[in-house]
């Protein structure tokens, strides 16, 4: 698997758990939250991180670690910003507050860009660790 596979994979992971979890939560009576949000990214970072490991029979390389978490940083704001866009429209707002908007997403990217590299970091951890149990029992 490449760098641009994972983020392909990484993207529909994202917003297909998302969309699943947005769901549940409503046909439960739960709003949705920043919690729900953080679930589907930590759930998508962590699958397409060890899916790479395991397809590959290693985990990414230096470089590649650092492509990996800037596609995923850009490929979970833009869906943000389209979320709030949609949410906005949704709400009723005829015209939309971009400067409110702006600082929001700004927030809200530096917040889930720690936790992608965070957890793209400790999948690295949990695969080696995999690595290391699995060539112990041979």
């Amino acid at each position: 698997m490449t760098v641009r596979g994972l983020l392909g994979r990484f993207g529909a992971a994202y917003l297909l758990l998302l969309l699943i979890l947005g769901l549940a939560l409503n046909l439960l009576g739960v709003k949705a939250n920043a919690g729900v949000n953080t679930a589907a990214l930590l759930g998508a970072v962590m699958w397409v991180c060890l899916a790479f490991g395991k397809k590959n029979g290693r985990y990414l390389a230096r470089d590649e670690k650092t492509r990996a978490v800037l596609g995923m940083i850009a490929i979970d704001l833009a869906i943000q910003a389209a979320v709030s866009v949609a949410a906005a429209l949704a709400a009723g707002a005829s015209v939309l507050q971009l400067g409110p908007m702006l600082l929001v997403l700004l927030f809200v990217g530096a917040l889930h860009a720690a936790v992608i590299y965070f957890f793209v970091g400790m999948a690295g951890r949990q695969f080696a660790a995999a690595e290391a149990k699995r060539s112990s029992r041979s």
